[in-house]
Parts: structure tokens; C-alpha cells; sequence
């Protein structure tokens, strides 16, 4: 077997001995090289910015058999919070993507799980059969620097090979996936993703192997922070946004509440008839609270916006499955003492 390190300026070290990677143009192009350097070998690949934790290499080797492209679940750095424990396709409101299982919840909330089959990993930390190399030599560029682990997965399902996720933790900081300059290959901007993840839907995913199969919903207590509320500033511009707008719009009125962005792409973009605001742009003593409805990226906001707050409340949004029902709701942050 060989190990390499993807370097990615991150500023973690890993305590292995292994082949260092320095990142090429695209996540699909170091992972190629990387690849093409196996020498008929398997191969289990790390970012930089993982957290390797005890017992990692013993779970992987206890479960070898149980996946020929095997991936490690991961936590938050500072928290047992999970980040992820394998991605499954999904159809949400007759949409497919991917969903990360157990996002957001507490480790100790969850079930343990040795291993389980899924549809796409977290790169940063993945085990790659040489069986599944030979049929597969390269991963495919048309994932943007953003799905390429998926396209790859999602080939070697079509072929017969196993895909599973490891019930390990690691601990990943998330920072080693997008550093390109290409805003093409690196924004994170929905706006921009949303045309190119249909591409690959269309091309790529056959919708009778999607088993997951969910709802939007929003809570009551969601609806009500809206119907009770007149002037909003709401922190981000993607699905959650979007459907809040469109569940309420006919409902509501909507001329108080502004979307901002840490984008600077996004800046200007139309978005839900408002005109999207870069967030260090916006006013936020205009408004009677703020709403952070990028998920899982509340505390990182929050240190973006802090010192912009004055009196307001900031609020998040959160996510629950329930059933077959993905259900949206919000709470106080709790974060927002300023001193």
C-alpha cells in the first residue's frame, strides 16, 4: 500500500510516512497524479488538513473487505460534531443530491456503525483497492474540483465495486478542497454550483438508484421567526434561503428581508427579487435580526459578522430529519454578546 499527503498550504502536519503531493491546478488532477504513481498498488490518500485519531489504520484494516474504495467519517475539529459518515444520493423535493449523513449532529447522538455503503467520501481520507485503479485509472475532470470523488465512486458502483464509509472519526478542518483562484473551480457560490451539479445529474446519475427520498419542510417555529419579524437580514443565498422564500413569499411580506453573502461573486446577483449584498457592504443596524442559513457554517459566520452586530439577535437555521421529512427550524444563536 501506498500513502500520499496532499499538501495544500494548510499548515497540518500528519505523522506518517508517506508521499507527499503538492496540489495541482484541480482536486481531479492531483488525484490523477497520485494515480498514476500507485505502481500497481493500493493506495489510501489524506489532505492535509485531517486529524488523524486512535485506532484509525485498525478500523481500516478490520474492514478492508467490506469496501474496494473505502472512506473514514469525520468530525468537526473543535467538537464531536459530526462533518460527515458517507454521502448518499438523494431526492429532495423531486431534486437529487447528495446528503451528508448525520450532518450537524452529536457523535453521541448517532448509532455506531463499523462500516456502511454509500455513494460518495470525503477525499481528504479515502483507501483506494488497486483492483478499482485498473479499471479506473483517473478521476474525472468534469468534477469541477468539487464532485471528482463522486464521479469516481459513482463509476466504480456502475462496475461492481464496493463503496462504504468507516464508523472512525477523524477530525477535518475542511480547508484543503477549493484554494483555486478559478472561481470556476473553487467558489462554493450555489448560484454558480447548482447549473454545473445539474450537468452531472443529467449525465451521470440514473435516478431508479436513488433510494432516499425526502421532503423540504418548514417548522412552525421557522414560519412564525418570519411572520414575526419585518426587518431580516438573512446570511446567505442558497436552498435553505430559496425555499424559505418560496414556501412564504404568498404568505408574508417579503419587502423587509435582504440577503447578504460572503461571496464576492455572488455580490449584485439577483436572487429571490433581491439584489444579493456583499456582507461586509450591508447595513446591519438596519435590521431587527439577522439569520445565518448557511448550514453548518454558523460559528465561522458568526466570527465574520461580530463585530457588525450591535443590538440585533442572530439567529441560525437548522436541519432534522424526521421520517421522510427534511424539516428546517431556527434558533437563537447565543453567540451574539458582543464586548
Amino acid at each position: 500500500m501506498k500513502t500520499f499527503i496532499i499538501d495544500t498550504n494548510q499548515g497540518f502536519s500528519l505523522d506518517l510516512n508517506a508521499h507527499v503531493v503538492k496540489e495541482l491546478n484541480s482536486r481531479e488532477e492531483t488525484l490523477n497524479f497520485i494515480l498514476k504513481n500507485s505502481a500497481g498498488e493500493d493506495v489510501l490518500i489524506f489532505g492535509d488538513d485531517i486529524i488523524l485519531t486512535p485506532g484509525w489504520f485498525l478500523a481500516l484494516e478490520n474492514n478492508k473487505e467490506k469496501g474496494d474504495i473505502i472512506g473514514f467519517s469525520s468530525l468537526y475539529p473543535d467538537k464531536d460534531i459530526i462533518q460527515d459518515a458517507g454521502y448518499d444520493l438523494a431526492e429532495i423535493d423531486g431534486k437529487i443530491s447528495l446528503f451528508a449523513q448525520n450532518r450537524g449532529k452529536k457523535l453521541e447522538e448517532v448509532l455506531n456503525f463499523e462500516a456502511r455503503e454509500c455513494d460518495a467520501l470525503n477525499g481528504c481520507a479515502m483507501f483506494i483497492k488497486k483492483e478499482v485503479i485498473e479499471k479506473i485509472p483517473t478521476f474525472s475532470v468534469e468534477g469541477k474540483n468539487r464532485w471528482g470523488e463522486f464521479l469516481y465512486t459513482n463509476e466504480a458502483k456502475k462496475r461492481g465495486f464496493k463503496v462504504c464509509v468507516l464508523g472512525h472519526f477523524l477530525r477535518h478542518h475542511g480547508k484543503g478542497t477549493k484554494n483555486n483562484t478559478d472561481k470556476s473551480l473553487s467558489s462554493e457560490s450555489y448560484m454558480l454550483e447548482q447549473g454545473m451539479w445539474g450537468e452531472i445529474v443529467k449525465k451521470y446519475i440514473d435516478s431508479a438508484c436513488v433510494k432516499i427520498h425526502l421532503k423540504k419542510v418548514l417548522s412552525e417555529n421557522l414560519k412564525n421567526f418570519f411572520s414575526g419579524n419585518k426587518k431580516i437580514l438573512i446570511y446567505g443565498a442558497g436552498t435553505v434561503s430559496e425555499f424559505i422564500y418560496n414556501e412564504l413569499k404568498n404568505k408574508i411580506d417579503f419587502s423587509g428581508v435582504d440577503f447578504c453573502s460572503g461571496f464576492p461573486e455572488e455580490k449584485g446577483k439577483i436572487f429571490c427579487g433581491k439584489e444579493i449584498r456583499f456582507y461586509k457592504d450591508a447595513d446591519f443596524s438596519k435590521y431587527e435580526v439577522v439569520l445565518i442559513s448557511v448550514l453548518g457554517k454558523e460559528k465561522e459566520i458568526f466570527e465574520l459578522i461580530k463585530n457588525r452586530i450591535t443590538s440585533q439577535n442572530v439567529f441560525c437555521v437548522f436541519q432534522k430529519v424526521i421520517d421522510n421529512a427534511m424539516v428546517w427550524d431556527t434558533q437563537l444563536l447565543g453567540l451574539n454578546l458582543v464586548t
